[in-house]
């Protein structure tokens, strides 16, 4: 893909051509890096020199690559959802509605018992520091949209012009975040299944007689 002049200085510097392959590798080590480090200690405690050390690289190839501190924290904190968002786009793919309805739970509750981590990180940036919730505040509402239009699109094959629909989906959504921040502070497993397992069962009686999950 050609650059455009248009474009920014960082965006059209990464694009490059198909034998970037270490352009690429370098970019990768850092983003490990940053999340690894970000996570840890926040951003206003982490430095660009530690994130160096830890990737192997210098001050300057961060600069190069990511132009700065927020930018870098920025695509870092994108590099963190890119494993839920891959999974959502397969699992929206190819399958009857009922079945892709119940397959978005489980893909969140799978997103959440492998990355529960980094979510308590995000969860501690959002409530601790007014500058990184401003930060974050974008990316993390597009990815509540995401879900809930994925959501929202299996009820409405299901369901037709149901005009509830939408507000359903927005429940359902805010009821499985709900449980998720709950779960931070609970940490007994039991109790987290019991509520997911209500979630389930409420969407399934939305739903109607004969759509149980399959």
């Amino acid at each position: 893909m050609e650059s455009d002049a248009s474009d920014p200085p960082v965006l059209r510097r990464r694009r490059g051509g198909a034998g970037d392959g270490r352009k690429a590798d370098t970019q990768a080590r850092i983003l490990e890096a940053a999340v690894a480090l970000f996570a840890a200690r926040g951003y206003e405690r982490t430095s660009i020199s530690a994130i160096a050390t830890r990737a192997g690289v210098s001050r300057a190839a961060i600069f190069w690559h990511f132009g700065d501190k927020d930018s870098l924290f920025q695509e870092a904190f994108r590099s963190m959802l890119v494993p839920f968002l891959a999974e959502l786009k397969r699992t929206v793919e190819h399958i009857d509605p009922r079945t892709r309805f119940f397959e978005l739970f489980d893909v969140y509750e799978a997103f959440v018992s492998t990355h529960r981590e980094v979510i308590q990180s995000i969860v501690r940036w959002v409530f601790e520091s007014p500058e990184l919730r401003t930060r974050l505040q974008r990316p993390l509402l597009g990815l509540v949209d995401e879900f809930v239009r994925d959501v929202r699109g299996s009820l409405e094959e299901i369901a037709g012009d149901d005009p509830d629909v939408a507000a359903l989906a927005a429940a359902l959504a805010s009821a499985l975040h709900g449980n998720l921040l709950l779960s931070l502070l609970d940490p007994s497993e039991d109790r987290r299944a019991l509520r997911n397992a209500g979630i389930r069962r409420l969407a399934e009686r939305a739903l109607g007689p004969g759509c149980e999950k399959p």
